[in-house]
């Protein structure tokens, strides 16, 4: 009787488990494994960087996790971490991924499109093709990254660039910084992105950037989109 009584409260807990309802307030965790095919060794050096996105190509990542690696190897397992008040009801989502060395960029992925409506998602095999390449991806409607954005990694630093009708948004580690219209910058090729102070600016270069938060200059930086 004892173990009999024992097995309905065990069997009770599972099923409760089990019908649980789903924390839509929870974070969400995604993983995804990085590939081009065949078993790679990266140099040291690599620079990582795997977002999460919505298809309508309005604003900025959803999230988004970058690193530097020494001595990595493809296949890569990668992770995410989702708020999900980020997230839009009935908003398409895709991810996609890019690795970066010698300060350029090496290989990108097409979009991916993934199902976010999970507590853990399994997005699968994330494949890159070299930068240049055709990359027609599989998330439906996806179009590129709007123009008005561009991403940069700057060391293990990921720098975000927004511009709007009235100047920049950049953002970097979770802060983001107001700078003015684009002027030309000092170099040839250099659009330069300048708070009302002078003290943090954006040098656009196209492939490459600099930056300055603060009087402070940051890492050199190269596009990743």
């Amino acid at each position: 009787m004892v173990r009999l009584s024992a097995a309905i409260i065990t069997l009770g807990l599972l099923l409760a488990a089990a019908c649980s309802p789903f924390d839509e307030d929870a974070p969400r965790t995604l993983t995804a494994t990085l590939s081009v095919g065949e078993p790679v060794r990266l140099p040291d050096g690599t620079a990582v960087l795997v977002e999460l996105f919505a298809v309508s190509g309005e604003g900025e990542a959803v999230a988004e996790a970058s690193t530097v690696l020494d001595g990595a190897d493809l296949p890569l397992e990668v992770s995410l971490t989702i708020d999900p008040a980020r997230l839009e009801d009935g908003q398409a989502y895709a991810l996609r991924a890019a690795l970066a060395w010698d300060g350029e960029l090496q290989w990108l992925s097409a979009p991916l499109a993934v199902n976010v409506g999970q507590r853990r998602i399994d997005a699968g095999e994330i494949r890159l093709d070299p930068f240049g390449a055709s990359l027609v991806g599989d998330a439906g409607e996806a179009p590129a990254m709007e123009a008005e954005e561009a991403i940069f990694l700057c060391g293990d630093i990921l720098a975000i660039l927004n511009r709007d009708a009235d100047g920049a948004a950049l953002s970097v580690e979770d802060a983001e910084y107001r700078l003015g219209p684009a002027m030309t910058g000092e170099a040839e090729g250099v659009l330069r992105h300048e708070s009302a102070d002078g003290q943090s600016w954006f040098d656009d270069a196209g492939a490459t950037a600099r930056y300055a938060i603060d009087g402070e200059a940051g890492p050199d930086c190269v596009r990743l989109y």
